[in-house]
């Protein structure tokens, strides 16, 4: 390969075909990153085969896996299937790490939840798959980011009502007001989570309108950023218990 090549995941997986049975598909990790989802960094590449013997090769896993179906393409590699992706994750990931990669997962699938459900079909008896199910549970493909997942997926365990996530909010003369990363429209309480893009200064003059017109509407909005989910988590749970009582709305502790 040229030298000005660049030596990212693609590449090393466009030249690793070179080496791997025919049949082989990427998957958990490497297909997760390949799809555009967020998962724990791996620096292993990760094939699926249904060959007896695998390459052994430094740096790559190969898994000998039977009925995975037709893969999906991406960047002209054969990559596992949203729906299989989240079954091979479910055997390495912890639930809320799950959910944040899920929510992507199923935001890719036309079916969206119900998709990688039907998926667990094939997966009855591997590790992972009780995990697997459980995770449903907790899926919005609405999310639009781990971290706003990883936010819901918090809250929601804590005990708090789902809450409905992106979803447009109006003032009564039907004006635009918002589109909260997640909401309690039935006692207007909305949670942003503040992420590293709403530094820059045009995104920063928006938002700052945005909560104008929500508390000028009476909602209450409150800000975490991924310092608090990270490391303060329980600030966050007490925060948003505050405010739900404010509303005279009261979650146990």
């Amino acid at each position: 390969m040229p030298a000005s090549t660049r030596n990212d995941l693609v590449e090393r997986c466009r030249a690793l075909r070179l080496l791997l049975p025919d049949d082989a598909v990427f998957s958990h990790y490497t297909a997760a990153e390949l799809l555009g989802i967020t998962v724990p960094a791996d620096p292993l590449i990760h094939f699926c085969t249904q060959q007896l013997i695998e390459p052994r090769i430094a740096g790559v896993v190969g898994h000998r896996i039977g009925g995975y179906g037709p893969p999906t393409w991406r960047n002209d590699l054969p990559v596992t299937t949203p729906a299989r992706t989240y079954l091979d994750l479910a055997s390495r990931l912890d639930l809320m790490a799950l959910v944040q990669a899920g929510d992507g997962l199923a935001a890719l699938c036309p079916g969206r939840v119900e998709e990688l459900e039907r998926g667990l079909r094939l997966g009855r008896g591997r590790r992972g798959v009780v995990l697997a199910r459980e995770g449903l549970k907790w899926l919005d493909p609405a999310s639009k980011s781990p971290m706003e997942s990883r936010l819901r997926f918090l809250l929601v365990s804590a005990g708090f009502p789902e809450p409905k996530s992106n979803e447009a909010v109006y003032d009564e003369d039907g004006e635009w007001l918002a589109e909260p990363d997640l909401q309690w429209d039935w006692i207007r309480i909305a949670h942003e989570y503040e992420s590293e893009r709403h530094r820059e200064r045009r995104q920063w003059e928006l938002d700052i309108k945005r909560d104008e017109g929500l508390i000028r509407n009476d909602w209450i909005l409150l800000k975490s950023t991924s310092t608090d989910l990270l490391q303060r988590p329980a600030t966050v749970i007490e925060r948003t218990r505050d405010a739900f009582a404010r509303r005279g709305v009261y979650i146990p502790h």
